[in-house]
């Protein structure tokens, strides 16, 4: 055991380390561009596609109660949609995976849910502007 700890050198440790750090730089940058995109006048909207054609803008800006629909691809997959004070998820599939519905609720301005086998994305976008200019879905 004692042979394996005279192998590591000091350089060695500070490389991996540095490298460890540097892994996470792509996050912070994320994380930054995202919050200087977000205003106090910005609204947050849940933008639903299905095989990249856009099927509806969602209001998630003050939005109180629960809305459940679905949503169905071309290939007739279903799945069900909950929006939830400001929230959004994908509450069940017919999918087999179903990694959609396990990712659960997302509010923040870049966090999506994807559906592989319906083709369906749910992206969190801060559109500037009132509210007035907003599609609310039914």
């Amino acid at each position: 055991m004692k042979s394996y700890y005279k192998m590591i050198k000091r350089w060695d440790i500070i490389i991996v380390f540095s490298l460890i750090l540097l892994s996470f730089l792509p996050f912070v940058i994320f994380s930054y561009v995202q919050s200087i995109n977000i205003t106090k006048a910005s609204v947050k909207v849940a933008i639903i596609s299905v095989n990249n054609k856009e099927i509806d803008r969602i209001l998630l800006t003050n939005h109180t109660g629960i809305d459940i629909f679905d949503v169905y691809d071309d290939d007739g997959g279903l799945n069900t949609i909950e929006v939830n004070n400001g929230r959004i998820r994908i509450k069940g599939a017919d999918c087999g995976d179903q990694i959609c519905v396990l990712t659960g609720f997302i509010y923040k301005p870049g966090e999506t849910i994807i559906c592989l086998p319906h083709k369906l994305v749910i992206e969190i976008q801060s559109v500037e502007g009132s509210s007035d200019e907003v599609i609310i879905s039914s």
